[in-house]
């Protein structure tokens, strides 16, 4: 009877091991192939024969995936309820703010990727809502007039100023700017792009590198305070409701980051349930993780972690700072998530060598794949290949 005993232990255990082999099996999913991305900026095109001819030459090169730009600052390149039309596309005088150019650049987009099995993602600014020293018109209904108490105020108290060539920001701890910003992702969840993709979401750290266009004759520390962002009442009276009366900088810095993972985790929300399974959530994040939590309050790791977002796009555009930077992602996001949600970002201005050698490191570097900054430097305004874009697409096309 005791060898029954040992054929039937025998028998349980393959039967046993063969079960968790059926179960491996089962959920095996074959690697996917490397994501291979390109960013089209809203200043790459103004007519539908300019949207016609990028969206084909970046098909043909054989990228996988195209960011279009279709939000700048708070001005819209679709048809939008919310915002106004872009005066790029009518003439590019801020006068024509909210004019109707009678076509749909991401519309045009999308029927004209469709048969190149291209993947468009609706990229837009976040929270950039005004930029440049003329005023919108008042009828267009532009954030910048229509809710100026939307902005952020700088320690100072001055309401965050747009400069000749940046942006002012709005305040993602108000609720009605996140109630915002959800609706402008519903609306493009309303078109079947494959993803949307987020762009300056997170605190202007750099503004102090503009605010001395507005305050001249400030001293180095004014400066300072005039970039540092947000003092409002709401912000304020948030943080005193949290903490009490003494806030210690660390509190303040836990504060924004949470403020601006929430626009985040919101956008995610949405996305759910309007187009569950079916849509990428991406975003750009600075090429550091660490100081872009420490400074931008951006946490890009944890929304990586938290799985708030499919694809963390690295803004990894130095070349001495390349390979720490793809390190600190790594341990920022952990090796599965760098490997699944980490598209590595190339900036295409940098000699194109270094861009050649780049794209090979990001290939073996375990991420799901690179994205290139961007279209303009490997097509000219014809539309026609650089000498730069020659070099890169013989090695990019499959």
């Amino acid at each position: 009877m005791k060898w029954i005993k040992t054929v039937w232990v025998v028998l349980l255990g393959i039967g046993v091991a063969a079960a968790v082999l059926w179960m491996g099996l089962g959920s095996f999913q074959p690697p996917q192939p490397p994501v291979r991305a390109l960013w089209v900026t809203r200043f790459d095109y103004t007519t539908p024969e300019d949207v016609r001819r990028i969206v084909e030459n970046v098909a043909m090169a054989g990228f996988t995936d195209v960011f279009f730009q279709i939000r700048g600052n708070a001005t819209a390149y679709y048809r939008s309820q919310l915002e106004p039309w872009a005066y790029e596309l009518t003439g590019g005088k801020v006068a024509s703010l909210g004019t109707d150019p009678g076509w749909d650049p991401l519309q045009l987009a999308l029927d004209t990727a469709a048969p190149h099995g291209l993947r468009v993602h609706a990229y837009l600014n976040v929270l950039p809502a005004w930029k440049g020293l003329a005023e919108p018109p008042e009828a267009a209904g532009q954030l910048w007039t229509a809710h100026p108490d939307w902005f952020m105020v700088d320690s100072l108290g001055q309401k965050m100023l747009p400069t000749s060539g940046w942006y002012s920001f709005i305040n993602p701890v108000l609720p009605e700017v996140r109630a915002h910003l959800r609706g402008i992702v519903a609306e493009l969840c309303q078109y079947d792009v494959a993803g949307i993709h987020l762009d300056y979401i997170r605190y202007p750290e750099d503004y102090r590198l503009v605010a001395e266009q507005h305050y001249p004759n400030a001293s180095k520390e004014e400066l300072r305070r005039h970039s540092d962002f947000s003092y409002d009442p709401v912000s304020q009276a948030a943080l005193f409701d949290r903490y009490g009366w003494k806030v210690s900088t660390a509190e303040i810095h836990q504060f924004r980051c949470d403020s601006v993972t929430r626009v985040v985790r919101d956008i995610s929300y949405v996305m759910q349930s309007l187009k569950p399974g079916n849509c990428l959530l991406t975003a750009s994040v600075l090429g550091n993780p660490v100081d872009g939590k420490a400074h931008a309050h951006q946490d890009s790791g944890t929304w990586v972690k938290q799985g708030l977002i499919d694809w963390a796009v690295q803004m990894n555009y130095g070349t001495q700072s390349f390979d720490p930077y793809i390190k600190a992602m790594k341990k920022a996001t952990g090796g599965r998530g760098f490997s699944s949600s980490v598209v590595v970002g190339i900036y295409c201005k940098n000699e194109v060598d270094e861009v050649a050698a780049q794209i090979d490191k990001v290939l073996n570097s375990g991420s799901r794949g690179y994205a290139l900054f961007s279209y303009s430097f490997l097509f000219d305004k014809t539309h026609r290949e650089t000498e730069k874009g020659r070099i890169l697409l013989a090695k990019i096309r499959p």
